[in-house]
């Protein structure tokens, strides 16, 4: 089926529809993306808008379930530049802030994107659709989507550049040569745990536990995240309005804590009811509300590869970089590194002697948006300070400097400060990226 002349409006084309005739042939293309979520859909999608053939391989089969439904502000412009800013505010309910019991002072307070940013509202979102989204949307633009497709080998060649990968799909074996391999992988980091090693953050290494309850209390603000500390038993909880009526509440803690309460008896539902018992808005919240039968619990481990690109192959989201999920800076951090990884992947194929400079100057600014992050998860994630410090100290990190010290730090917290070496970002140009990581120690 000829792609090309595919109406890139139209989100609900049949699975699968692009894939060539002969199932069992080999593929080439100019990129291939190992992972279908936001990173992955993001970074093919971009690329195919710049004319560039790109295969994508998706281990699992679209819908699936996935936790980090909230998304910040500084999304919005990589949204409007998808196409799909429209669908989005038609689908999900907004996010307008976020409302923090956290610091010394005992009463909430909160936060609104609009104190700082030119855009409102993000949005709360069902991954499992919104995900499906990103993809379809990567396919009406002309990208070759597989799905059910579980890469099992990197193919490289004697001077060891990546050349593609091998996968298998519904039994068959196939192979994909491409000029170069995003891995977008996510955890699994199905391409570069070959490639590089990773730092793990051990102040970071957490285990979050969450369920849904129906029915809930919502915020005085009620389109507001909530992110409360629970100091008297650790860690932090969170509420998010998935929809008018369901909530998603977690509780972040230390694997440390987890494997002790383990050993002495204590189940993840245990642990949970604790830190809701010792909340002071939370409780209130689901009280009144119906849990939906089941609970989960994934591993939080923050990381940071050492190296997010090498010969032939660029790394995005998950895969090489992880921070927290304290602020919602999940999804922002991947799709911004697969906005860099675009422009620096198109340099690359356009003139592959630039190869060296542009995936020198991707990877430092990608560092760069990983380490400010990972800089001030670290000094907030102490819930004893007073809440003017976190204010000034991310005012001063930001280098935004107002009347109000919360400027700063709606500023850092959405995204909005490294906007303009996202957007604006040339991968031949020399612009490093903001420097603020180094305030966060003064």
């Amino acid at each position: 089926m000829d792609t090309t002349h595919q109406d890139p409006t139209d989100l609900h084309a049949a699975p699968d529809a692009d894939l060539d005739a002969d199932l069992d042939a080999d593929l080439d293309a100019d990129v291939v993306v190992v992972g279908g979520g936001p990173a992955g859909s993001t970074v093919a999608t971009l690329l195919a808008q710049r004319g560039r053939d790109v295969v994508l391989l998706e281990r699992e089969q679209f819908p699936r379930y996935h936790v980090g439904e909230s998304l910040i502000s500084g999304i919005v412009p990589l949204i409007r530049e998808l196409g799909l800013e429209a669908e989005m505010d038609a689908r999900y309910p907004w996010k307008y802030g976020v409302t923090l019991v956290w610091g010394s002072e005992p009463e909430p307070w909160r936060t609104a994107f609009n104190d700082a940013s030119p855009f409102d509202h993000s949005w709360h979102v069902d991954r499992a659709s919104f995900d499906e989204l990103l993809l379809d949307n990567a396919r009406a633009h002309g990208v070759r989507v597989l799905e059910r497709a579980k890469v099992t080998s990197v193919r490289t060649g004697p001077d060891g550049r990546v050349g593609g990968v091998e996968f298998e799909q519904d039994g068959r074996r196939r192979e994909v040569r491409a000029r170069w391999t995003v891995d977008a992988s996510g955890h699994a980091r199905v391409a570069s745990r070959h490639l590089t090693d990773v730092d793990w953050h051990d102040d970071l290494r957490n285990i979050a536990i969450w369920r849904y309850v129906d029915d809930f209390r919502p915020l005085e603000d009620s389109g507001d995240i909530l992110v409360e500390a629970v100091p008297e038993v650790g860690g932090w909880l969170w509420g998010i309005p998935v929809s008018a009526n369901r909530l998603s509440v977690g509780y972040v803690t230390s694997a440390a804590a987890v494997a002790e309460a383990t050993a002495a008896g204590r189940s993840a539902e245990d642990l949970f009811d604790a830190a809701l018992a010792a909340s002071r808005v939370a409780r209130t919240m689901v009280e009144p509300g119906t849990p939906v039968p089941g609970q989960r619990t994934v591993r939080d481990f923050s990381l940071t590869a050492r190296r997010f690109s090498g010969p032939g192959w660029v790394g995005v989201g998950d895969a090489v970089a992880f921070v927290d999920p304290l602020f919602s800076s999940g999804v922002w951090l991947g799709s911004s590194g697969s906005w860099l990884a675009a422009r620096a992947l198109d340099a690359c194929l356009t003139d592959p002697d630039a190869a060296p400079a542009a995936l020198g100057h991707f990877e430092r600014v990608y560092r760069q948006f990983v380490g400010d992050m990972l800089a001030y998860v670290r000094y907030f994630s102490d819930p004893r300070r007073h809440r003017e410090d976190y204010l000034e100290k991310a005012q001063a990190a930001t280098r935004v400097f107002a009347e109000n010290s919360q400027v700063g730090f709606v500023s850092l917290i959405s995204g909005i400060t490294a906007l303009p070496d996202i957007v604006g970002f040339d991968p031949l140009g020399d612009r490093v990226g903001s420097t603020f990581a180094a305030a966060m120690s003064v």
